[in-house]
This record gives structure tokens, C-alpha cells and sequence, in this order.
């Protein structure tokens, strides 16, 4: 059952694939890495349009129905809104990037708020999600490595 909870943590905010990878690379020793790779980036990139999709239907009525939600909204407004001014370059870096609190999500966030064309930033957004992932493969590479749980 954890094996493949491990993948879907790729679709989970702020954990993504910078969670989901190194987890999935413990919990499903039999498949090869670069297939756990694989499947980790695909689940990330599905988040590009589901948290678009989120904040265009699910987001707003759930805002007026509940305040501690639409607090939520509005404080994760006022801190994307430090990151309006990032070029696609910029965005791409900032999802990159795999410090808690940038990802696919946060990426989106950004570029919805800054009002950036969805097909670019959605491109801007999965070449992070890329970044980040092989960030994370080479550091899951070197852990598994130093623990002695692969045979390198």
C-alpha cells in the first residue's frame, strides 16, 4: 500500500515530488529508479493543471463559505504577491528550486495571481517541476548511495 501512496504524495501541495520521490525510491526497491523518476515527475505535472482548475472552480466558492479558508487565500495572496514581478524565468527557478513552499502549487499561484498567459507559465512551471525533480533524484542518489541501500 505504501508503495504507491508514495507516488500520489507527488500530487500533494508542498510535498510534490520533493517528498514523493526520495519516499518512493525506499518504499519501491524493485523498480528501477529512473521509472520511480518518471512516474513521480508525470503525477507533478498533473498538479500544473489541477491547481489551476482548484483556483478557477474550487477555490472561490469555498472561500465565501468558509473564513478560515478565504484567510488562507488572502495570506497566500499577500505572499505571492512579493514573487509578481518574477519573469517565466524567474518562475521556473522559484519552482525549481526544492525548499519547502515552491512547487508546482505555489508556482501556479503565482502566475494566476500575477495574471501570467497560462500556457506559458504552465511551461515555465513543468520545466521547475523538471529541475526540482532531478535536484531531488541526485540527492536521493547520493542518500541511497551513503546508506548502502542500492548497490552502486
Amino acid at each position: 500500500m505504501m508503495e504507491w501512496l508514495s507516488f500520489l504524495l507527488s500530487l500533494v501541495p508542498f510535498l510534490e515530488v520533493r517528498f514523493s520521490l526520495p519516499l518512493a525510491a525506499v518504499y519501491n526497491p524493485d523498480l528501477p529508479l529512473p521509472m520511480i523518476f518518471a512516474i513521480c515527475v508525470v503525477l507533478n505535472l498533473i498538479a500544473i493543471p489541477l491547481a489551476y482548475l482548484l483556483l478557477d472552480t474550487i477555490v472561490p466558492p469555498i472561500r465565501m463559505r468558509s473564513k478560515l479558508i478565504d484567510k488562507l487565500f488572502r495570506i497566500s495572496v499577500k505572499r505571492a504577491k512579493k514573487y509578481q514581478s518574477l519573469s517565466l524565468i524567474g518562475l521556473a527557478l522559484f519552482v525549481g528550486i526544492p525548499f519547502p513552499g515552491t512547487g508546482a502549487y505555489s508556482g501556479a499561484l503565482i502566475a494566476y495571481i500575477a495574471g501570467f498567459d497560462r500556457k506559458i507559465s504552465s511551461l515555465a512551471i513543468a520545466i521547475g517541476v523538471c529541475l526540482a525533480s532531478v535536484i531531488m533524484l541526485l540527492a536521493t542518489l547520493g542518500i541511497l548511495y551513503i546508506q548502502g541501500i542500492t548497490g552502486f
